[in-house]
């Protein structure tokens, strides 16, 4: 006769019953959860930074757009007043109530904030100029500081590559009207006025060193800050 269990017999085997692992149906079913959880969190991210993506090229387009109407209003470019066709390239352009932002912001409405700040950083935008062989080229100029000191970040870099990406059809910081530069670039005028973050008093700039014409270029954090010409083709 087989003898009966004793009840801590029958508690150890139930607690060996109970203590076994997970199913692999239960395995599978958690896997799927987690590939939702970071398939979610990875859209999440390209969500936001798109949307700051979004308001920093708005920003820098609403600035041009506002250039344009103030060439068909005044027969000239903003920051322009020596009437040659360059925006900054004069001394009498350089100064707080002759400069291009300042000229724009107090004739016409709706002008965007600068910098344009999101996610904790920071977008300022100038207008300025870059020399070519035989002419010079009107351009908007974007910078991560004040005084466009410092190289862009990896995160500030996908901000410009998508602005790059809107205007040109692709992210190359060396192709197309949206453009590197590979060092920093010369702004003229007060930087005391530029530390004030107000936008009356931001004076014009000049470009140089933009990347070599037709050269195709990754997008690198060596850059010091990207231009737009928004007039004539490089």
């Amino acid at each position: 006769m087989k003898p009966m269990d004793s009840p801590e017999q029958l508690g150890i085997m139930a607690k060996i019953r109970n203590s076994r692992g997970f199913s692999l149906i239960e395995m599978a079913i958690v896997l799927v959860i987690i590939g939702l959880i970071i398939g979610a969190v990875i859209k999440g991210q390209d969500l936001i930074l798109n949307s700051r993506a979004k308001q920093v090229n708005s920003a820098v387009t609403t600035w041009r757009n506002l250039a344009a109407a103030y060439l068909d209003r005044n027969g000239r470019l903003p920051g322009d007043s020596v009437r040659d066709g360059v925006i900054g390239n004069d001394a009498a352009e350089q100064t707080a109530t002759t400069s291009a932002t300042y000229e724009i912001t107090n004739s016409m409405s709706n002008t965007p904030p600068n910098p344009v700040i999101v996610g904790g950083m920071s977008f300022w935008v100038y207008f300025g100029n870059v020399a070519g062989s035989s002419l010079f080229r009107n351009v908007l100029i974007i910078c991560k500081d004040v005084a466009c000191a410092n190289v862009f970040t990896a995160d500030e870099l996908e901000i410009i590559k998508t602005i790059d990406t809107a205007i040109d059809g692709s992210a190359d910081a060396g192709l197309g009207q949206f453009r590197a530069v590979t060092a920093a670039p010369t702004l003229v005028g007060s930087l005391a006025a530029f530390q004030s973050r107000d936008q009356d008093v931001l004076t014009a700039g000049t470009v140089v060193n933009v990347t070599a014409l037709g050269t195709t270029i990754d997008w690198a954090v060596t850059h010091r800050a990207a231009v737009w010409s928004f007039d004539r083709p490089f």
